[in-house]
């Protein structure tokens, strides 16, 4: 063999090693430190990465991303996009990134919602289109003939015609190992599992931004909206049971909508009693305004109830209810702040009193302004050395009657409360019992 074919060989023996070495070590690069080769494949970058540059990125969490970093991510059409961050908006633990090429007018139309993506450190020019090249049929068809060459003359064996009296010898300059990978790094290439990328970016101005660019993914930014309080704003009434959320008695509600497509994820709500100064904890009612505000358990289609209150944890008093909520992407409503008044009930007036000899039971009449319909009415009886337990009075309809246990020579003043929600009103007028026999009076 010349000297000359013998340098051929060699120079192509060792060729082949340097390009497997080169695949094996871009392999190693890429799985141990999460390295992404990126070869670019469009000029919309330039001049910071001309069409044809390979660019190195590594995977950064969304968070750490900022304005003016070039990232490379997967568009909803399963393209890779390599652009300039122009905006990013948190959501949730990631973020909505805007892109723009350096060399576009305007922004990419697709948002892109990531929690991580591909973050270019440099670029490297032009040796793209080595990857690129060795990726193409044609480039595939190559190599593999470099391969067969480089494995033949690596370890075919032939007599060296220049001692021909010599032994037989095999040249392995380079290992199997090593000449193998060639073939290895441009088949996984090839396949799109090797450490490398291709990557293209939008070419976009004002007249093609809308038919070059895909269809933006959909992500919900857009906060639940809070609405319907009950107790209503401003309200006031007499008892608790008159305010409190018809669904879900004794307890608060409100409506929480979302119509940007994630749903709701938590409702609270701060409930003070301004009047007291105290405020609910979820179990009773506390000294000071520092409670944390307490969940929301959804009753029915979009309204959402308090658990844990009673009539008996709702006296008489001013109060204030404060709503937040959230959806499942974060958003946060803006919050909702009503306040209402539980008042004493309207005082009932007695109008008659009808009283009979012995142990008669005793008929009264009361008049009631309302609003709505008591719960019942008490009757208080005493004075002149009598002391009996209060009486209820069932009826609670207009024109109301009553009838009083039987009193006899136990001289004493009738009175009547309205009960509402728990609430008793103030006592009404007297009316006054004295005498015997047939001299028994009833009246004011």
């Amino acid at each position: 063999m010349t000297k000359t074919l013998r340098f051929g060989r060699e120079a192509l023996l060792w060729v082949g090693g340097a390009l497997g070495t080169l695949c094996l070590l871009s392999l190693l690069a890429g799985w141990m430190f999460n390295v992404t080769p990126l070869v670019f494949s469009s000029g919309s970058m330039s001049p910071a990465y001309e069409a044809g540059a390979l660019g190195l990125a590594h995977e950064v969490p969304a968070p750490d991303l900022e304005v003016g970093d070039v990232v490379s991510v997967v568009n909803a059409q399963g393209d890779r996009v390599t652009h300039r961050i122009v905006e990013t908006v948190p959501v949730g633990n990631g973020s909505v990134l805007t892109l723009q090429g350096d060399t576009n007018n305007v922004p990419d139309a697709e948002a892109y919602a990531v929690t991580s993506a591909d973050r270019v450190s440099f670029g490297i020019p032009y040796a793209g289109y080595v990857l690129n090249a060795a990726a193409s049929p044609f480039g595939l068809l190559v190599i593999a003939l470099l391969v067969g060459a480089s494995m033949w003359l690596g370890f075919a064996r032939r007599q060296d015609r220049s001692n021909a009296s010599g032994p037989v010898r095999t040249r392995a300059l380079v290992s199997t190992g090593v000449v193998g990978v060639v073939a290895a790094g441009v088949l996984l290439g090839a396949s799109g599992q090797a450490p490398w990328a291709f990557t293209s970016a939008f070419w976009t101005d004002t007249a093609t931004a809308t038919t070059t660019a895909s269809t933006p993914a959909v992500v919900d930014t857009t906060p639940p909206v809070l609405s319907n309080p009950l107790p209503a704003n401003a309200s006031s009434g007499a008892g608790w049971a008159a305010l409190s959320c018809a669904s879900s008695a004794n307890q608060i509600c409100v409506n929480a909508t979302d119509t940007g497509g994630s749903g709701v994820s938590t409702v609270f709500v701060k409930l003070v009693r301004t009047s007291t100064n105290q405020c609910w904890n979820g179990t009773a009612f506390i000294a000071g305004t520092g409670c944390s505000p307490q969940p929301m358990v959804l009753v029915a289609g979009n309204q959402y109830s308090t658990s844990g209150l009673t009539a008996a944890l709702m006296p008489v008093g001013t109060y204030t209810a404060a709503f937040t909520a959230t959806d499942v992407a974060g958003n946060a409503a803006t919050p909702l702040n009503t306040g209402f008044t539980i008042t004493v009930p309207a005082t009932p007036t007695i109008t008659s009193c009808t009283v009979a000899n012995g142990l008669t039971e005793y008929t009264l009449t009361w008049t009631w302004p309302g609003p709505g319909t008591a719960d019942s009415f008490k009757l208080y009886y005493g004075g002149g050395g009598s002391s009996r337990p209060p009486t209820t009075l069932p009826d609670v309809t207009s024109p109301y009657t009553g009838v009083s246990v039987p009193i006899n020579d136990e001289a004493g003043t009738f009175r009547i409360v309205a009960v509402v929600g728990g609430v008793e009103s103030a006592l009404s007028n007297t009316y006054n019992y004295s005498g015997k026999n047939n001299s028994k009076v009833c009246g004011p």
